[in-house]
């Protein structure tokens, strides 16, 4: 799999993201609200208006699913493939 910059660099952020909450969460004894695929019990999962939901409702963070696609870029998705979320098996 070839790494470019651009999706290194992606990767390399969220990777901070995600460590520096996990040292957030073990310094405080307040609780923190993850936002996993935005509000998606009630709004498509990843979605804008999702995220925004979340925000709306007081996470403190959104967890977003990275998935590599074949040419190398980096997408936001929960699966691997595309058929849960997508008409993609219908074509």
């Amino acid at each position: 799999m070839k790494l470019t910059l651009k999706n290194l660099s992606m990767a390399i952020m969220m990777s901070t993201i995600v460590m520096g909450s996990s040292a957030m969460a073990a310094d405080s004894n307040e609780k923190i609200v993850i936002a996993h695929r935005g509000a998606s019990g009630y709004l498509p999962e990843h979605t804008l208006p999702a995220k925004a939901m979340a925000y709306a409702q007081g996470a403190d963070y959104l967890e977003q699913d990275l998935v590599m696609t074949k040419d190398d870029n980096l997408v936001v998705l929960h699966d691997h493939y595309l058929d849960r979320v997508t008409d993609v098996a219908d074509r």
